[in-house]
């Protein structure tokens, strides 16, 4: 959630900056410092133009930001309802500066969820996930950098080693993943109505309540 506010945040400063730069403008027309003539003008309109444009782009980034930050409260919330016995840990920082989302340790083992909000039709074109034709590159080497992170951080901190299972979670009903194998790469990827139930009856590396509080111990720390 970090993450996702300090996105919005950049956002929403560059839309300041744009409107601060526009009021400069308009109360001291920048062409008058070069001559009031047509090419100045013209350039300038044109300027105008490119500027109006860049904070469309920007208030359009914002906001998927917002709808994103609302989904993952939402889940959030939705993670809460996992069976007794598993914990759930939000925000936990990993070396080279990677955060992740959720982590959930239980019975079944260590899983680092990442959080989506693209909807659409989502397939598999046999290198990516492709919504609408448009592939969403980096989801499958980012998820699993960050779980790679995480199992040499619980490597480095208890000496042992454990599986870190990477999960893709598309937070939006409108996101239809009939198309997608559930496993990629080594990467589940879940709507979110399934994943609670991927994580409580998935076994990948058993482990008991004692070692799973040690785990939550050190992101705690």
């Amino acid at each position: 959630m970090i993450g996702l506010a300090q996105k919005l945040f950049s956002y929403l400063f560059l839309v300041i900056l744009v409107a601060v730069i526009a009021f400069v403008n308009w109360r001291w027309p920048f062409y008058n410092w070069f001559g009031d003539t047509p090419i100045y003008r013209f350039i300038w309109l044109g300027i105008f133009f490119i500027l109006f444009d860049f904070t469309f782009e920007i208030l359009s980034k914002a906001l998927k930001q917002v709808r994103l930050m609302a989904e993952a409260m939402s889940f959030g919330k939705d993670l809460k309802k996992i069976s007794d016995g598993f914990k759930v840990v939000h925000n936990v920082s990993l070396p080279s500066h990677l955060i992740a989302e959720y982590v959930v340790v239980g019975s079944s083992g260590v899983w680092l969820l990442s959080l989506r909000d693209d909807w659409g039709r989502i397939k598999f074109n046999g290198d990516d996930l492709v919504r609408d034709g448009q592939a969403l590159k980096g989801l499958f080497t980012g998820s699993l950098e960050k779980s790679y992170a995480l199992a040499s951080f619980i490597k480095e901190k208890l000496g042992r080693n454990f599986i870190v299972s990477s999960v893709i979670i598309f937070l939006s009903n409108k996101a239809y993943l009939e198309e997608v194998p559930s496993n990629i790469r080594g990467v589940f990827i879940s709507s979110r109505g399934n994943a609670i139930s991927l994580i409580e009856n998935t076994d990948i590396q058993l482990i008991d309540q004692k070692t799973i509080e040690d785990i939550v111990k050190i992101f705690k720390k």
